[in-house]
């Protein structure tokens, strides 16, 4: 009998310590770990892109107008010792240059040599002129439009002053006409006069 007692409260005591070393065990559980912190934004680089080289009649034209933009900003007398430059030994590109200064100082002639020097470029068969030749066909084309209104200006101002000149040249024979009759007038009342106040007999 007494070895029954013992028993029960052996398992007794056994039960308690299996409980205390649940909840022990219970609380020191280990926590979970933290989640993974997020992966970083990887921002990609804006593409780099590069234009293409220009072609040399891109540049030949580019430089054209940036020439034209310089030129329109001179005064007269800078643009005429523009136009006056020398030239011999000058570059493609210095003959298209002055072609154009020419071509904007309005005096007389200038015009003229502006399309005597594109024409050079033209039949100019370097590798050199071939950026500028189809440039200076345009200039050609252009300079050519404006020498045949200048043409007809001129023309029309020269009709003008003929006509001037010759209604000048009737006017002076009216009035000498004009002028004649009068003298003859004048002479024949000049002659009437003394015959008119002499007594009668």
């Amino acid at each position: 009998m007494p070895k029954i007692e013992i028993s029960s409260a052996l398992v007794a005591a056994f039960a308690a310590f299996a409980a205390f070393a649940a909840l022990s065990l219970a609380g020191c559980v280990t926590p979970k770990p933290p989640p993974p912190p997020p992966a970083p934004v990887v921002v990609a680089p804006p593409p780099v892109t590069c234009d293409p080289p220009l072609e040399a009649g891109d540049l030949a034209a580019r430089h054209l107008l940036a020439t034209q933009d310089r030129l329109s900003a001179l005064n007269t007398a800078d643009l005429t010792a523009e136009a006056s430059r020398p030239l011999e030994g000058a570059s493609v590109e210095q003959q298209v240059d002055q072609a154009l200064a020419m071509s904007m100082t309005h005096n007389p002639g200038d015009l003229a040599r502006a399309l005597g020097v594109l024409d050079q470029v033209l039949h100019n068969n370097t590798p050199q002129a071939d950026p500028w030749r189809s440039l200076a066909r345009l200039l050609t084309y252009r300079l050519g439009e404006q020498k045949r209104a200048e043409d007809a200006v001129e023309r029309a101002a020269q009709q003008l002053r003929d006509a001037q000149r010759d209604n000048q040249r009737k006017l002076d024979d009216a009035n000498a006409k004009l002028e004649a009759l009068k003298a003859i007038e004048r002479s024949l009342n000049t002659r009437q006069t003394p015959a008119a106040s002499s007594p009668r007999p």
